[in-house]
């Protein structure tokens, strides 16, 4: 009787220990003696899932950004500044057409320009006594420095005989614009009525290149506002041309208009009017 044949087993089958090669090449090799393996502390580490770890910045990415918001800020408070800067034109040309109205309607009221600045507040011919400040007025009263040649005035009256029609824009109103032609002798006003709606009656300065330490009338040029008799307000680049008082013949200051105390105050006329050098050369 045939009997299965009994294998015995001396000791439990156990990895080989580490190093140990198998005996036969051509055997198949268990996961343990496979590509990679290694010890089962190695097994035990490998089969723990690891989060991935997190990138960082380097220091030229840091830099990189930075640069960007650096650049980015700069032209937002470049265009911030330019938006602010053009609503304060926005507002003193709003102003400047109220004064060219309020002057009209002083004029077909008396027939006269006012005496002063408070006649046309008080009398309601302006809105607000704001009415009459540029936005760009770091001290509050270009328009009766410039006149006077002083910031300190706060009362000015003419000399005989032009007392006798005007006192100049004295008073409790502050105001910030070129007012020449409301003290012109009235020939030359006159003159200037002919010229049209393109008149110039009020001009603002400020917004153009300048200081304001100095109160006098050329120490701006480039963007001018001017109010016109038919109260448009246009926009002039103004750059002064000290040779048209040259312009009329030697010692003829006839077509010239004189301003305060009978001076001749010939280069206010390039705030007011588009072609001065015609206006020379038309002598009354």
């Amino acid at each position: 009787m045939n009997s299965t044949p009994t294998v015995r087993i001396d000791r439990p089958l156990t990895p080989p220990e580490e190093g140990r090669q198998p005996s036969d090449p051509r055997r198949p090799l268990p996961f343990w003696e496979g590509p990679g393996a290694g010890s089962a502390t190695e097994l035990r580490e490998r089969s723990t899932v690891r989060p991935p770890r997190g990138s960082a910045f380097t220091l030229v990415e840091l830099l990189t950004v930075l640069a960007i918001i650096a650049v980015l800020a700069s032209l937002l408070t470049t265009a911030v500044m330019s938006a602010k800067k053009k609503s304060r034109a926005v507002l003193c040309a709003f102003n400047l057409h109220q004064i060219s109205l309020a002057l009209d309607m002083y004029l077909d009221d008396f027939g006269t320009r006012p005496p002063s600045v408070d006649e046309l507040v008080g009398g309601k011919y302006l809105p607000e006594s704001r009415n009459m400040l540029c936005p760009e007025d770091k001290n509050g009263n270009w328009g009766m420095a410039v006149q006077s040649g002083n910031f300190s005035v706060t009362t000015w009256s003419l000399p005989p005989p032009y007392n006798q029609y005007f006192t100049v824009f004295a008073g409790q109103v502050k105001y910030s614009y070129l007012l020449h032609p409301w003290t012109w002798d009235e020939a030359s006003w006159d003159r200037l009525m002919q010229v049209g709606g393109s008149a110039g009656v009020a001009a603002c300065q400020l917004h153009g290149l300048g200081r304001q330490d100095v109160p006098e009338v050329h120490s701006f040029s480039g963007l001018l506002l001017r109010a016109q008799r038919d109260g448009a307000v246009v926009r002039r680049q103004l750059f002064w041309n000290n040779s048209l008082v040259f312009d009329a013949a030697p010692g003829d200051f006839r077509a010239i208009p004189f301003g305060v105390g009978g001076v001749p105050d010939p280069y206010p006329l390039q705030l007011y009017l588009d072609d001065p050098a015609r206006w020379l050369q038309n002598s009354p």
